[in-house]
């Protein structure tokens, strides 16, 4: 079974004027969280793929019912999601609704999947002048809602001797209602300096990754720094592992709970994987990724509003490599799986990724036999259907598979090949939805 599909023309992009509201660093452009939501048997599966692993690429879709057969293939053919940069893409739960945020165009897009190559535009909402950006991140919360997120900063300096105090940032945040892409409440506050922070010149410029547990929603953030003897940027020194949280829906009363897990240092807005999942008993468990490359990867524990210090799970420990991951997946059960890049090879824009099986209730990790030369630095979306996970994986440039794995398998090859992939030059998958 082939599956080609006709491309669709590409839907024109409207501009507007640019937010002025603030004078201050807006941060620079470069997913996504939340647990698997129940899937349903008889759903569409979405397929999508890049075209260019720059700043710039172009985002292709198709979607099928069956990925266990095969051969899958963009080449030329593939509905173009609108974007102006690699689309951030999610699908309600039944894989009828696809949403789209064109990152760049500070537009919202809703549509209709209808099988194959036919995506049909049901909405659109121009976020730009509410996020107050052209460029925010934004995650799915819910079938219901998402969240729209962006964060620019000040620089504070003493009025009486013009020396450089600290780097404000203020988070500007808002709900979106994905029935009809109406924007709901929106908040703007100052996100706290600690006085650590503020000692080392360093601040928050990125929040991202929410997920909401009860009448809170938390939020990761990442960190840089700045050097005001040579008015430059530098990197943050991550001393810990920290999350914002906000009141929801209110999205007020913004606090900064911090892990007293001391050897856990890193980031926790991800980049464009899933960070955070909530497991069956309503807990947290959030993926740090490490600031710098001979540290470790965590995943750490938020439980009742707060960081507990008695769990930690260190995959770089339990797979015996120096480990640096983007986010993970939670399939159930306590059983996730870990896109990877091995930092004793290369970087995270090098093609040294693998995935590891996990369970952060025995605290195992697998690394599972896949093949070499993967790049998942990009890599947004899997799912679960009928039981098994599903991830799309291909080395750089060659022919890869739908990937099935079967999570009550502990085996390195706990496994199945599905559809077969076909890429090409600078492309690459970034998920099924």
């Amino acid at each position: 079974m082939n599956i080609y599909l006709n491309k669709a023309k590409s839907i024109a992009l409207l501009t507007g004027l640019l937010f002025s509201g603030m004078s201050c660093e807006t941060e620079t452009p470069d997913p996504i969280s939340g647990g698997e939501e129940p899937i349903e048997e008889s759903r569409e599966l979405s397929i999508a793929l890049a075209v260019g692993s720059g700043s710039v690429s172009t985002t292709y879709v198709q979607s099928m019912a069956d990925l266990s057969e095969g051969n899958i293939s963009f080449d030329g053919f593939g509905f173009e999601v609108p974007s102006s940069r690699t689309a951030r893409i999610f699908t309600s739960n039944d894989g009828k609704s696809l949403y789209d945020l064109d990152y760049g165009g500070g537009r919202v897009y809703k549509f209709t999947v209808n099988g194959g190559q036919d995506y049909s535009q049901v909405s659109e909402t121009n976020v730009e002048y509410a996020i107050g950006t052209t460029n925010p991140r934004w995650t799915k919360i819910d079938d219901d809602y998402a969240m729209l997120h962006n964060v620019t900063t000040e620089r504070i300096y003493d009025e009486a001797t013009g020396n450089f105090i600290k780097t404000q940032p203020t988070a500007r945040v808002m709900s979106i209602n994905l029935d009809n892409l109406e924007i709901g409440k929106i908040e703007e506050f100052e996100i706290p300096v600690s006085a650590e922070d503020e000692a080392n010149g360093d601040y928050v410029f990125r929040i991202d990754a929410p997920i909401v547990s009860g009448n809170k929603v938390y939020y990761g953030m990442g960190k840089s720094g700045y050097d005001a003897a040579t008015d430059a940027r530098k990197s943050a020194v991550y001393n810990g592992v920290e999350t914002l949280v906000l009141d929801y829906p209110s999205l007020t009363n913004p606090t900064v709970i911090k892990s007293g897990i001391a050897e856990a240092k890193g980031a926790t807005n991800g980049y464009r994987t899933p960070v955070c999942h909530l497991d069956e008993n309503g807990d947290i468990y959030q993926l740090i990724t490490v600031a710098d490359n001979s540290a470790d990867t965590y995943i750490l524990k938020i439980s009742n509003g707060q960081y507990d210090d008695s769990f930690s799970f260190n995959l770089s420990e339990l797979l015996g490599e120096n480990t640096k991951s983007n986010g993970w997946f939670y399939v159930g059960n306590g059983i996730g799986y870990v896109p990877y890049a091995n930092t004793d090879l290369g970087d995270t824009g090098d093609p040294v990724w693998a995935v590891a099986r996990i369970d952060i209730r025995n605290n195992t990790a697998v690394k599972l036999n896949l093949p070499d030369k993967l790049w998942l630095q990009q890599y947004q979306n899997s799912v679960v259907k009928d039981g098994k996970f599903y991830m799309a994986l291909a080395p750089l440039g060659e022919t890869g598979n739908v990937y099935i794995f079967d999570p009550n398998s502990t085996s390195a090859d706990g496994f199945t090949k599905g559809a077969s992939l076909q890429t090409g030059a600078d492309a690459y998958y970034i998920g099924i939805y």
